[in-house]
């Protein structure tokens, strides 16, 4: 058994400081009142995406050396331009056909992608780089553009599987995203703009932790490079992994919710507890501190946050001391804030809450464990995993309930990562 876990794909501390500057500049946006000039006014939350991604950017890559330079083909760069503009081209496409993305919800991705109209001309030259540098010049986007022009000589089907599957993931939860950042950043602004006293505030830190949660995930997703080293090095394998996911979302969640899982009653935490003041400030405190573990742990990815993707294995963070410290978190905030178990109401009615709050759960633990199987296909999580079952902060449970322990897939050991 290894002494300490594999060391993280990302700084944690490096993230926290990009993190620094991003709230840096959102406050000062906040408490000045500042408008954004032009063309960034589309997009607020603009500002403190590109602060994290410019940071984190040049960090990833001062600290990585780069491949053994190859010579510029301009065929090769010519064939990646054809295979992005293809993989664009279909995700235009699936917006276009369904109904999901017709209405007013997503307008604020829409102005998103008009900020990165910006970032066109910067295309061909990465392109250019990456055709120098990259370690495999065989990539995605490179067959891609042959598949298209039919060249299928050494054009490998499970490489543009990976890719339109990776692409998938982005188009999907990219919009959702960014439409969830503009939301919580227009509620922090009217929290720091109303606010007497933010330290003792409950909503300003419950907030405030999906703010952050949500700014690394746009970041994340937005910035899949090789230039970076956050590009996607595999997705989910399996259709359960995807189902387990997705249902999580909307437009998926609202159905599941409202007519299987609707587990919250008429009286959340604060009415429960409200004749116990002390009472009460100790129990948001315990809310607060698990959206802050939650927040945490997307920041320890970075530039690598994505769901159903293996973009490096983080051992850093919240990382270090539990292998699920963003579910396991955001289950027991729930548990904190629902109350399903003192609703008004008969005794039936309470258990069955809870009932369907356990089944929220259930799906949480299907998500950790098919991402787990996922990921298993990189020894470096597999050593990770069971150092964590060892050394981490709740391995004492694992041990009375070994359902909870890592279990590695029979064929993990021989797929390659």
């Amino acid at each position: 058994m290894i002494a300490k876990p594999p060391t993280s794909a990302s700084s944690f501390w490096a993230s926290v400081l990009a993190l620094a500057g991003a709230c840096a500049v959102t406050g000062a946006i906040f408490t000045n009142d500042l408008t954004l000039p032009g063309f960034l006014a589309g997009y607020s939350p603009i500002v403190p995406c590109a602060v994290v991604a410019l940071s984190l950017g040049l960090f990833e890559i001062l600290r990585r050396p780069f491949a053994k330079y190859r010579s510029l083909s301009m065929e090769r760069v010519a064939l990646r331009l054809l295979g992005l503009a293809a993989t664009l081209a279909g995700c235009a496409f699936l917006y276009w056909l369904f109904p999901e993305y017709h209405g007013t919800w997503y307008a604020q991705y829409w102005r998103f992608l008009k900020l990165a109209v910006y970032l066109i001309p910067l295309v061909p030259l990465y392109l250019a780089w990456a055709d120098t540098r990259i370690r495999d010049p065989e990539d995605a986007l490179l067959q891609c553009g042959r598949a298209l022009l039919g060249r299928w000589d050494g054009v490998d089907v499970h490489v543009l599987r990976q890719h339109a599957l990776g692409w998938l993931v982005k188009a999907f939860f990219l919009p959702l995203m960014t439409v969830y950042l503009a939301d919580e950043m227009r509620n922090m602004g009217q929290i720091v703009r109303s606010a007497t006293d933010l330290w003792d505030n409950y909503p300003f830190w419950f907030h405030g932790s999906y703010f952050i949660d949500l700014l690394f995930c746009v970041v994340g997703y937005s910035m899949t490079l090789r230039l970076t080293d956050s590009h996607i090095r595999s997705v989910e394998p399996t259709l359960i992994g995807w189902a387990a996911a997705l249902v999580c979302y909307q437009p998926f969640y609202s159905v599941i919710s409202d007519r299987y899982l609707g587990y919250e009653g008429g009286r959340l935490w604060d009415a429960w507890l409200a004749p116990w003041p002390h009472l009460q400030d100790v129990w948001g405190f315990c809310i607060g501190l698990l959206v802050m573990i939650y927040a945490a742990a997307t920041v320890a990815f970075g530039l690598r946050f994505s769901n159903l993707t293996h973009r490096g294995i983080i051992t850093s963070g919240p990382y270090r001391f539990s292998k699920h410290p963003a579910y396991l978190a955001k289950n027991l905030s729930w548990w904190m804030i629902s109350v399903p178990f003192i609703q008004a109401g008969s005794l039936g009615t309470n258990l069955r809450y809870c009932a369907l709050l356990l089944l929220l759960n259930g799906i949480y633990y299907l998500r950790a464990r098919t991402e787990e199987w996922h990921l298993s296909r990189d020894p470096a999580y597999v050593a990770y995993a069971e150092w964590i079952d060892e050394h981490g902060l709740l391995s004492w449970l694992g041990r009375w309930l070994p359902v909870l322990r890592f279990r590695k897939p029979p064929q993990a050991a021989s797929r390659p990562a």
